[in-house]
């Protein structure tokens, strides 16, 4: 029995140690781990990648570059974490996780499995919550999914966009640049092809390429292109006159002589002597251009040496000369061109023309002379005649020219109208009158001359004339107040306002803005009689705030007075004071109406403001001093009389009333 119970009490003991070595060593461990994740700084060291089967070592940081069709599975998770203790891998886009537990195509996990994109994935390593590491993938087609995916479309369009992701996606790939390249220029989408083309020229500078360059750039008519590229085309083939001449008249086109004139010289250095006379002629004439005039001559004459009977040359040797002041040899290549051309009237309307041209109008005059000698009717002639002796005023020549054209074409308006302006400047009304006349028949809708019109019959006082046409142009241009002003001047003389009034209602009507239009209106109303008219139309004027309606004032007061409308006649000119405080006579017809209406305290308010205006007019003065007393306004009214006094001071009335108030011991002085 004693046995047994030391056998427990071991056991006790046994289990007892036991349990203490267990406590011991999980608090050991526990430490163990505390003291490691205290010690270590959380840190990402790689992750192990398995790629199509092949294993790959990244580290934190890194970027990996994958294809859309690879296979992955993240085989191990390095960290400084003991066993990756609230560690995960997080990556917005992709479901990362599922390749810790399984080989997964790329594809599948893409967004909407499209595989012609390229994605950017940062994946974050995380403790707990704090970024410990990353590493970067970059999922792309590469060049043959691009090409392969184009060669299978059959749609123009379709191919040319999966083209352009292709080379947007990977612009450094030749492959790619070329295919796309190839597909612009055979859909002719030139405006596309020409800046890859010039970033290969830049490279690879070669003839094709050119070629391919000068293609676009014509398709586009891109001058400055096609310069450009021949340029580089002639650097590799200099003796390439087909290229030069090409190149030669687009300069000449593009206005660019210098350049142009360079080209023709090396042309000229190879060609030849059979083929050299249009090329000296270009030269002088781009030397010309240029303002090379001495080079200009050696060509032209080079040019004549060749071909003697081209009467332009002479010409234009002969205007050379002149421009570099050597007067003989001008004269001399003159008179060849002149013998070249004796019977080509033609040819001297042309020269007369080129010196018309150059201001020099005396020489022109001459030649068109000698033309219109043989053949007075032409037409041609008798039109740059009728131009030089415009430009030199000679306004007698002139109209003799003129009066010629009529003769052979009377129909010519253009010349009636020219003859007419001159009668018209020259002072000559009556004789313009029948010219403008007969023009704006056909023209009715010419404002010029039918305003020339209007002045005439003014000037020439014919009023009923001038009067009908001033209605054609308030037609033609209704904001045209001047008018208005002859109108209203011309019905009001012969008081027909029952034409004047419509017309002015029309004019007001199309020119809300302008005032005086208002005016005439208002004054028309007044003068017919219709006073609430009239009276409307200078409200509108008050409104307006415009100055003309303080004279019209006048009439409708002396209207209203008449009709003894005495309340119209105060919300008018309270109106009026409004716009012009300083106007007396618009008060002095408040105070009128005040009075007539019984309205005796306003009238003194009216008073007192005129006074301050006109503080000598004694019978206002007085008037105000009797108005006062009657209203038992004492102290005003003494200091009325007062003033009586001080400029009347003999004044009986105010002398008694004055003594009178202050010995009845009211007010002051």
């Amino acid at each position: 029995m004693l046995v047994s119970r030391k056998k427990k009490r071991a056991r006790r003991r046994l289990l007892f140690w036991l349990f203490t070595f267990l406590i011991l060593s999980v608090s050991a461990s526990g430490w163990w781990l505390w003291q490691q994740k205290k010690s270590q700084r959380p840190r990402l060291n790689y992750l192990l990648i398995s790629i199509n089967g092949e294993p790959r070592k990244l580290l934190s940081g890194e970027t990996l570059s994958l294809r859309p069709r690879d296979r992955l599975k993240i085989t191990d998770v390095s960290t400084t974490i003991p066993f990756n203790m609230d560690i995960r891998l997080v990556c917005k886009g992709l479901d990362v996780n599922a390749l810790q537990y399984d080989e997964i195509t790329l594809s599948e996990l893409l967004p909407l499995k499209d595989t012609f994109q390229r994605y950017k994935f940062p994946i974050e390593a995380k403790y707990l919550n704090q970024n410990i590491g990353h590493i970067t993938w970059i999922i792309q087609p590469y060049a043959e999914d691009w090409l392969e995916k184009a060669n299978r479309i059959i749609d123009d369009q379709m191919r040319l966009s999966i083209l352009e992701r292709g080379h947007g996606l990977l612009p450094g790939d030749g492959r790619i640049r070329d295919r796309l390249l190839a597909e612009y220029m055979a859909q002719k989408k030139w405006e596309n092809a020409v800046p890859m083309l010039c970033k290969k020229a830049a490279k690879i500078n070669d003839i094709e390429t050119l070629n391919d360059l000068m293609v676009c750039y014509g398709a586009l008519k891109d001058q400055a292109g096609i310069v450009r590229i021949l340029g580089e085309m002639l650097k590799k083939r200099p003796d390439d006159l087909e290229l030069r001449m090409r190149l030669a008249e687009i300069l000449e086109d593009r206005e660019q002589w210098g350049e142009a004139a360079e080209q023709y010289e090396i042309m000229l250095e190879h060609a030849p002597p059979e083929e050299r006379l249009p090329l000296y002629k270009n030269l002088g004439y781009l030397y010309t251009k240029t303002g090379q005039l001495e080079k200009a001559v050696s060509a032209y004459l080079s040019a004549a040496n060749l071909d003697q009977k081209d009467p332009n040359l002479h010409y234009n040797l002969s205007a050379l000369y002149e421009q570099l002041g050597r007067q003989k040899e001008a004269d001399f290549y003159l008179d060849n061109a002149v013998t070249l051309n004796s019977d080509d009237l033609a040819g001297r309307l042309k020269l007369a023309e080129g010196l018309v041209g150059k201001g020099d109008l005396d020489k022109a005059r001459k030649y068109l002379s000698q033309i219109l000698e043989r053949k007075p009717d032409s037409k041609q002639g008798l039109a740059l005649m009728a131009n030089i002796l415009e430009q030199q005023r000679d306004n007698g020549g002139l109209r003799q020219v003129y009066w010629k054209i009529l003769e052979l074409d009377p129909e010519n308006e253009a010349v009636a109208y020219n003859l007419g302006v001159l009668e018209y400047e020259g002072g000559d009304l009556k004789a313009a009158l029948p010219y403008f006349e007969g023009y704006v028949k056909n023209h009715p809708e010419d404002i010029t001359v039918q305003e020339i019109l209007f002045d005439i019959y003014q000037k020439e006082n014919n009023a009923a004339a001038a009067y009908g046409q001033a209605l054609i142009l308030l037609d033609l241009k209704p904001g045209e107040t001047d008018i208005y002003g002859f109108v209203f001047e011309y019905l009001k003389n012969r008081s027909e306002y029952d034409l004047l009034i419509p017309i002015l209602e029309k004019g007001a009507q199309e020119n809300p803005d302008q005032f005086l239009l208002n005016e005439y209106l208002a004054m028309a109303y007044l003068k017919a009689g219709k006073v609430d008219q009239g009276a409307r139309e200078i409200e509108k004027l008050l409104r307006k705030e415009s100055p003309k309606a303080v004279p019209l004032l006048h009439d409708l007061f002396e209207i209203l007075a008449a009709r003894k409308n005495y309340q119209a006649i105060i919300d008018m000119m309270k109106k009026g004071v409004k716009l012009d405080p300083k106007n007396i006579t618009l008060r002095e017809y408040l105070v009128f109406a005040y009075l007539k209406t019984g309205k005796e305290t306003r009238a003194i308010s009216e008073m007192e403001k005129i006074l301050k205006e006109k503080p000598g007019d004694m019978a206002l003065w007085l008037q105000l001093a009797r108005l006062t007393e009657k209203k038992n306004q004492i102290p005003k009214s003494i200091k009325a009389y007062r003033r009586v006094l001080d400029l009347s001071p003999e004044h009986p009335e105010a002398s008694e009333a004055y003594l009178r108030l202050r010995l009845e011991g009211v007010g002051g002085d």
